[in-house]
């Protein structure tokens, strides 16, 4: 562990290693330009700017405040920060003047990072700084992560109060704001018999909920524990640091599910698909993970089409994706056109939606 500690000290795009404290972070939307590193994962779409209170500087210029930028964590490699909470954090030199940190940099919280800060800072390792990186994973999962976190297993059932096997289960926090929730899985899937446990969870407030898809009859089964169909009537579960709560047991409901085909029309009669990177989002008004929220670009003929949509309220919007050339990523001539369209769309059955661009000159 030590040698690991000494290999991500010592790498040369890391410019800036710090010790501090998560006072404030915020999403924002838009292109950061640069390189296609780690950091273009983050360079069309939605990433976060996260606020530190620095504690200590090891590598770097040393700043009371710093601002470190990352993608959302969902999928973009970004690393999921939490407000109040402190890490050890590894930065590299981006764009115009802005520090970038992702789940490759080994930053870590403080309470993980043991390691690397008394290499960093000159100390003795210690007995747990010599073990293989397997031997340490296997200690910090057996001993000191059960410690941290808290589990939640239990049963979930069909209507009929058979069991529903294969049912994604996962834990998931309400926030009033644009982060990602924190929350946990069962990462096998309810058994056949509808058991499920979701373990390793951080301590706090969390809605339990339940998925199965019947793609053979377009349905699929929810539920919100303890046995609702909607998150108003939804009973929030404590999960508790070294707590495991057996036995939570709940039924879903059955509902169709439909398809939704949208077609995007330039006025100009410019040709629009995934060759100009056009491509159109739908999401659901909630956030929670029973809903519904997905991308893609078009298809050459300028639709596309997107199954398993639940009835429901929904907001279709277009985008641009740049388009990497050259080992460089740079914008399509088209996106400057057009501004993004954005319409209200309500699914009761299957639809289509015809969503027409103006130009980006237009009010």
């Amino acid at each position: 562990m030590r040698e690991v500690a000494e290999w991500y000290a010592t790498r040369p795009d890391v410019a800036l290693v710090f010790e501090g404290k998560v006072v404030d972070q915020e999403v924002r939307s838009g292109s950061l330009g640069g390189p296609p590193t780690a950091m273009s994962m983050t360079l069309s779409g939605k990433h976060r700017i996260v606020q530190f209170d620095v504690t200590r500087v090891f590598r770097g210029p040393n700043q009371a405040h710093l601002s470190i930028v990352t993608g959302l964590g969902t999928g973009d490699c970004g690393y999921v920060f939490w407000p109040g909470e402190s890490y050890l954090v590894y930065a590299s030199a981006g764009p115009g003047g802005i520090w970038f940190t992702s789940i490759c940099s080994c930053t870590n919280s403080i309470e993980d990072s043991g390691t690397a800060i008394r290499f960093l800072a000159g100390e003795k390792p210690t007995a747990d700084d010599l073990l293989s990186p397997q031997d340490y994973q296997t200690q910090y999962y057996k001993n000191v992560l059960p410690k941290r976190t808290g589990s939640v297993c239990g049963q979930v059932l069909k209507p009929d109060g058979s069991p529903l096997k294969g049912a994604i289960v996962e834990l998931w926090e309400l926030r009033d704001d644009d982060l990602p929730p924190r929350g946990g899985s069962d990462p096998n899937t309810s058994s056949d018999t509808g058991h499920f446990c979701v373990e390793n969870v951080q301590p706090g407030k969390y809605f339990l909920t339940a998925e199965s898809s019947d793609y053979d009859h377009d349905a699929r089964y929810i539920g919100t524990y303890p046995g609702v169909h909607s998150q108003a009537e939804a009973v929030q579960v404590s999960i508790e640091k070294g707590v495991r709560l057996p036995d939570v047991k709940f039924t879903t409901f059955r509902e169709s599910v439909y398809t939704i085909r949208i077609r995007v029309i330039a006025p100009d009669k410019t040709p629009l698909s995934y060759k100009n990177g056009c491509g159109v989002a739908v999401d659901s008004e909630d956030r929670n993970p029973l809903s519904y929220h997905i991308d893609h670009t078009l298809e050459e003929d300028g639709t596309y089409t997107f199954g398993y949509i639940p009835p429901g309220k929904y907001q279709v919007t277009t985008y641009f994706q740049p388009d990497f050339e050259g080992g460089q990523l740079k914008p399509f001539p088209e996106a400057a056109k057009w501004r993004p369209a954005r319409q209200e769309v309500v699914v009761r059955g299957d639809t289509d939606v015809v969503v027409k661009l103006k130009p980006a000159s237009q009010n």
